[in-house]
């Protein structure tokens, strides 16, 4: 029985062989790749290194500017924390004086209104009063479907009257004629505005052009009726050009009933001023 024994050794050492041989292959392919890797490396180590060195100063710039934002942060913190200790500070003498406090600060939110609407000279509504009212007259005229009316008048030759009598005496000028205007709208809803310089608006809601016209000739005749001298003008006295239109809103644009007016009261300065144009 003795007799297999070496046989058995044998194939024990061929399957040995094999698995070395195996491993002598995988050892083998395994040089082989990191030879390759190895080349590779060389061959592009410039351009990994240039890689390499752009993402580290990207990541730096990275890190400057989330300490930079870090530190605005904290600098806000600290800015809205002594703004609510502040207000804090405010509200506490606000509920220890609000008797005497409420009546002092509603005058003066009132006075501030006015100021804001208000042209300091005349005391008319200024250029953003005239145009929080086109706005609102615009939209309740589109929505109940009535006219809406403007008047653009302007002094003429006004700059000959500030050179001959001086600034003073136009600043008088305008304040008479801002009376004179204020005097002919006799409706609650009708505005009267200083547009700018010597230029003004009157805005007449739920009026035709023919109620326009009407109130543009009241104004020509109460001013003829107390002339002003302007001896720099062919007229002798003051005079107005004055555009008139109306319109039924049909949409948004609210702007083309200051820009027909405008154009009208152009028209009336090109045909010799002293005159309305409708």
């Amino acid at each position: 029985m003795p007799g297999p024994a070496p046989y058995v050794k044998v194939l024990d050492i061929e399957q040995t062989l094999a698995e070395l041989q195996e491993m002598v292959d995988h050892l083998q392919q395994e040089r082989n790749d990191l030879e390759i890797a190895l080349t590779t490396a060389i061959e592009h180590g410039d351009a990994i290194e240039s890689q390499l060195e752009t993402a580290n100063r990207q990541l730096q710039q990275e890190v400057r500017e989330r300490l930079t934002v870090e530190r605005q942060l904290r600098d806000l913190v600290a800015t809205i924390t002594q703004k609510s200790r502040d207000l804090e500070v405010v509200l506490q003498t606000i509920t220890e004086h609000a008797d005497q406090i409420d009546l002092q600060w509603l005058g003066r939110y009132i006075e501030a209104e006015n100021d804001a609407r208000q042209d300091s000279l005349t005391g008319l509504a200024n250029r953003r009063m005239l145009d929080e009212a086109i706005a609102r007259e615009w939209k309740r005229a589109r929505r109940e479907q009535q006219p809406l009316c403007m008047l653009v008048c302007d002094v003429d030759h006004f700059k000959d009257y500030n050179d001959r009598y001086g600034h003073p005496a136009g600043d008088d000028c305008l304040r008479a004629l801002s009376e004179l205007l204020r005097g002919v709208l006799r409706r609650e809803g009708d505005l009267a505005a200083r547009y700018g310089g010597e230029e003004f608006v009157l805005l007449l809601p739920n009026t035709d052009l023919a109620g326009g016209r009407l109130v543009a000739n009241h104004i020509m005749e109460r001013l003829s009726g107390t002339p002003l001298l302007h001896e720099g003008s062919p007229f002798g006295v003051l005079t107005l050009s004055i555009g008139v239109a109306a319109c039924l809103p049909q949409d948004d644009d609210q702007g083309t009933l200051f820009a027909e007016t405008d154009r009208l009261l152009y028209l009336a300065k090109q045909q010799g001023r002293n005159r309305i144009a409708a």
